[in-house]
């Protein structure tokens, strides 16, 4: 039998008294829906699907969780302009009530894990990025081995290494004078933030592929913007494809390329 468990996360600045999310809670719950509303700063589990309530940020936070247990997301956006999220505020009722009457898309996005130091005392969840990895630290020039399925590509010095997915090349990535990737695309992009050289590019491989980044020095690991470790000198980072996919809901037709003109990206 089809779970009827729906959960609802709510980005507490964005709805502070989640006067919102219990707006969806009635909503759902008149429709014989079993509702759980989460802060942001709570793990979910298995349910039909998640009603997001926030921006960007919360997407990415709620889909380490939502991927491991398939669960599917349904961003509402309450904060500005994003890729992420499906409809503004003022449209999320209407959107469930696609969902509910199964009116949908729904998109796969790639996700990267992390593996490094002791990996196995960092959860699964903490290892997981939507967007990306980034080795390094800020001002601070680094001298990186680059390794593509354990073989070397390039050595440089730079403040820092980001290894991106196709959804997050608009973030950092893009910010680092990286490639804009097609969100449902298998690929993945090495970008160097601030190298000392001229002739440093970003390259784009294979889903599939490995990259292993070895840092000459003590190095931050951020994935998806939270710090999650260091690294000491001569010690790696191996990044590849997850198992695991971001599984976005879909109620409007998106288009990639006007909501880049929006952001003023193009």
């Amino acid at each position: 039998m089809q779970s009827r468990v729906v959960k609802i996360v709510a980005n507490e600045a964005k709805d502070p008294r989640l006067e919102y999310a219990n707006k969806i809670k009635t909503f759902l719950h008149e429709r014989g829906y079993e509702i759980e509303i989460k802060k942001l700063e709570e793990e979910i589990d298995e349910a039909l699907f998640c009603v997001v309530l926030g921006g960007d940020g919360t997407m990415l936070h709620v889909s380490h969780f939502a991927a491991v247990c398939d669960v599917p997301m349904l961003g509402i956006n309450l904060g500005n302009l994003g890729f992420l999220t499906d409809v503004e505020k003022n449209h999320g009722l209407g959107a469930l009530e696609k969902i509910l009457a199964g009116n949908y898309s729904s998109e796969k996005r790639i996700m990267l894990e992390a593996e490094f130091g002791a990996s196995e005392i960092i959860s699964l969840q903490k290892r997981l990025a939507l967007n990306e990895v980034c080795i390094g630290i800020t001002g601070k020039l680094i001298d990186y081995s680059i390794y593509i399925n354990e073989q070397l590509m390039a050595t440089m010095r730079a403040d820092g290494i980001i290894v991106s997915t196709p959804t997050g090349s608009t973030a950092y990535n893009l910010s680092a004078g990286g490639p804009i990737l097609m969100p449902g695309g298998q690929m993945i992009v090495i970008t160097p933030v601030c190298p000392h050289s001229l002739s440093a590019r970003p390259w784009v491989i294979g889903a599939s592929d490995t990259v292993r980044v070895v840092a000459k020095q003590d190095s931050q690991v951020s994935i998806d913007g939270d710090l999650r470790g260091k690294i000491p000198p001569g010690e790696s980072v191996l990044i590849k494809n997850s198992p695991y996919n971001a599984t976005i809901l879909r109620t409007t037709q998106v288009n990639f390329y006007s909501t880049l003109r929006k952001k003023k990206l193009l």
